[in-house]
């Protein structure tokens, strides 16, 4: 995808600011885990991987628990209101991540569709390929436009997406999976470069 593709995207389902800079500060993890795995003679298509990262929650409003648009960091119109209500009604069954790699493959991009599905926080025992990996794993050292720990992103996670009751042992299983997932990197690099 082209730079304008992806600005056009933000602005046709006028994606909220705070939203945008998470997509962004995922793809800087990503350009990073990648180049250096690269420079571990690991093999990694760098260019759709950074195109997903930066479009992997566009649609991530038909998600919110709570959907206070006064509340985000920007001004918010009465068209951006309509329009995120409309993508909550359109998509909300689907959920924010289907629902935009449908729309990438409907527009010819298969492979960033691919990985945008790939960085549920139960996809886990799915990532086949390095691009996979660091899509998912970027995706979860990131709260809001910070960069954080797995811990500190676990927990930010439940506040924001989860009732205390949603706290089961897939759950659990699944944090282990992904500080696993970190090790793996750990191994590949020697170190975490983030």
């Amino acid at each position: 995808m082209k730079k304008e593709e992806v600005l056009k995207l933000y602005e046709e389902f006028r994606v909220p600011a705070h939203v945008i800079g998470h997509m962004q500060q995922v793809s800087t993890v990503c350009e990073v885990l990648a180049d250096n795995l690269i420079r571990n003679e690991i093999s990694v298509r760098k260019k759709p991987l950074l195109d997903a990262a930066l479009v992997h929650d566009v649609l991530r409003v038909c998600d919110f628990l709570e959907f206070k648009p006064k509340s985000f960091p920007q001004e918010v119109t009465q068209e951006d209101i309509s329009k995120w209500k409309e993508i909550r009604k359109k998509y909300g069954k689907i959920g924010h991540i289907k629902a935009m790699a449908q729309i990438l493959t409907e527009r010819g991009e298969d492979e960033i569709a691919m990985l945008v599905t790939k960085h549920g926080f139960f996809e886990i025992d799915n990532l086949n390929t390095w691009e996979e990996r660091i899509m998912y794993y970027a995706d979860k050292r990131v709260d809001g436009e910070k960069i954080v720990s797995l811990d500190k992103r676990f927990s930010e996670g439940r506040k924001r997406n989860m009732q205390d009751d949603d706290i089961d042992e897939l759950l659990l299983e699944t944090e282990i999976k992904v500080k696993t997932l970190e090790e793996e990197f750990i191994q590949a690099l020697g170190t975490l470069p983030i």
